[in-house]
C-alpha cells in the first residue's frame, strides 16, 4: 500500500507552449495519485497563460515566469512548490496514470532522486522514429546519467543544493546541473528504467531540423559557462570535431556503421536503414551549425556579463 502522505509537486517551465499545455494538463489531470499539484512556469508571449487559468480550480497553478531562461523558471516553481518531491517535467511530457504511485514506492524505500525512462509515441515519421530509436541505443544498459525526463529529486535537498544552479543560455539537459550537484554531494539516486514516460519528437524535417541544431548548442555552452572553458579553446575543439566529421562523412563508411547500430532498434527493423543514414547525417550537420551557433552567442556578449553565469 503507497504512502499518500508524501505529496509530489510537478513543475512544467512554459515558453510559447499553446499546442501542447493543454494534453499536458489533461496528463496530469488523468494521474490517480491524489496528493499532487501542478505548477505551471510561464514566460510565454502566445495563449499558453490563458488556457492553464481553465484549469485554476482543478490542481494547476500559474506563476508569471521570471523572464532569465528555463533553469531560473524551474528554481522558481521549486520555491513556490509545497510538495515533499519536486518533479522537472517538461510540456510535451506525457505521464502515466500510474506515475506517482510508483515514484512514491521509490521514495519510501529511501531514493533521494529518482530518473526514469521514456518512449517516442509518434513513431510514423522517419524523424521521430529516429530520435526514439538513438534514445533506445544510447541509454540501454546505462545507470550512470544525471538526467532523464520527469527528473525528481525531494524538494529540501534541491533547495539545499541551490537548486538548479544561476540562469544561463542552456536550454536543454537543464536537470543534468542538478543530477551532477546530486551526485557529487553523495545522495542516493535510483533509476528506474521500468517507469517509463510518453515524450512525442518533432515529425516534420523543420520541426527535427530545429531541434537537432538546438541540441548542437549545449556542448559549448556547458563548455564555457560550466567547464569555464575559454572561447579560443571552445573553436580549437570545434573545428578538431568538424574536421573528424568530415572526414567520416567523405569515407561514408562510419556514417554505414553509425545508422545501422540504431537501426537495431527500430521498430520497423533493417527497412529503416536508409532513412536512418539520411536522419543521422542531417542530424550531424544541424549539430555542428548548432555548435557554431553557440559559439558566436557567447561571443556576442559583453565580457562583464560572459562569465557572471557560471555555476559554481
Amino acid at each position: 500500500m503507497v504512502n499518500t502522505n508524501l505529496k509530489f509537486s510537478i513543475i512544467t517551465p512554459t515558453y510559447n507552449e499553446e499546442k501542447d499545455i493543454r494534453e499536458t494538463l489533461e496528463s496530469f489531470l488523468r494521474l490517480t495519485y491524489q496528493n499532487k499539484e501542478m505548477l505551471v512556469v510561464d514566460d510565454s508571449s502566445d495563449k499558453t497563460s490563458e488556457i492553464v487559468k481553465e484549469y485554476a480550480t482543478r490542481g494547476v497553478k500559474l506563476i508569471d515566469g521570471p523572464r532569465r531562461g528555463c533553469c531560473e523558471a524551474v528554481n522558481l516553481g521549486i520555491e513556490n512548490a509545497s510538495g515533499d518531491i519536486v518533479i522537472n517535467a517538461d510540456a510535451d511530457v506525457r505521464l502515466p496514470e500510474n506515475f506517482l504511485e510508483k515514484l512514491a514506492e521509490t521514495y519510501e524505500v529511501g531514493a533521494d532522486w529518482v530518473l526514469v525512462d521514456s518512449k517516442v509515441p509518434n513513431t510514423k515519421s522517419v524523424y521521430s522514429r529516429f530520435v526514439g530509436a538513438l534514445h533506445v541505443q544510447e541509454h540501454i544498459g546505462r545507470s550512470d546519467m544525471y538526467y532523464s525526463e520527469a527528473f525528481s529529486c525531494r524538494r529540501e535537498i534541491a533547495r539545499k543544493l541551490g537548486n538548479f544552479g544561476p540562469s544561463f543560455p542552456l536550454r536543454f539537459c537543464r536537470d543534468w546541473l542538478l543530477g551532477k550537484k546530486l551526485t557529487d554531494a553523495g545522495y542516493k539516486k535510483v533509476y528506474d528504467s521500468a517507469l517509463v514516460v510518453m515524450h512525442p519528437q518533432p515529425d516534420t524535417l523543420k520541426d527535427y531540423w530545429a531541434a537537432r541544431k538546438a541540441r548542437g548548442t549545449f556542448g559549448p555552452l556547458r563548455n564555457y559557462f560550466m567547464d569555464n572553458r575559454s572561447l579560443f579553446f571552445i573553436a580549437i575543439k570545434l573545428l578538431v570535431k568538424d574536421m573528424i566529421f568530415c572526414l567520416r562523412l567523405l569515407l561514408v563508411f562510419p556514417s554505414v556503421i553509425r545508422a545501422w547500430q540504431i537501426v537495431g532498434y527500430s521498430e520497423r527493423g533493417k527497412r529503416d536503414f536508409f532513412p536512418f543514414l539520411y536522419a543521422y547525417t542531417l542530424q550531424e550537420i544541424a549539430r555542428v551549425i548548432g555548435e557554431w551557433e553557440a559559439w558566436r552567442r557567447i561571443s556576442k556578449l559583453p565580457k562583464e556579463a560572459r562569465r557572471s553565469h557560471v555555476t559554481k
